[in-house]
């Protein structure tokens, strides 16, 4: 099955990005609207490869529930798989902190805004 390289709902995109073999560029707002398009696009990308790399740069907002589908994702993924956070907004963070401070080696925070 190959995945569809946009999958949109405004104000939320979700683009294949051209920085890493295997990334996503997300941009827009992750909130109620954009939650199982979000979802769909992560399960797709995690059965597709060993790390995942999401490129967050252009990325406004990020609700509590849109942290909680990539760490429930991320703690699905086998041994040796992982998502790589690039470019995380502060929201993504601060959420992490609070309610997985120790969310383990599957998901890799690089770079802050």
């Amino acid at each position: 099955m190959t995945a569809d390289p946009t999958i949109g709902i405004w104000p939320l995109r979700i683009e294949e990005c051209e920085c890493h073999r295997d990334g996503l560029a997300v941009s827009g707002e992750i909130d109620l609207n954009g939650h199982d398009e979000w979802e769909h696009a992560l399960r797709l990308a995690t059965g597709r490869t060993a790390a995942v790399h999401l490129h967050l740069a252009e990325l406004r907002f990020i609700d509590v529930r849109g942290v909680t589908l990539l760490v429930n994702i991320a703690d699905g993924l086998g041994d040796g798989k992982r998502i790589v956070v690039h470019e995380a907004p502060p929201g993504l963070q601060r959420v992490m902190k609070v309610l997985w401070p120790e969310a383990g080696t599957a998901i890799a925070i690089e770079g802050e805004r």
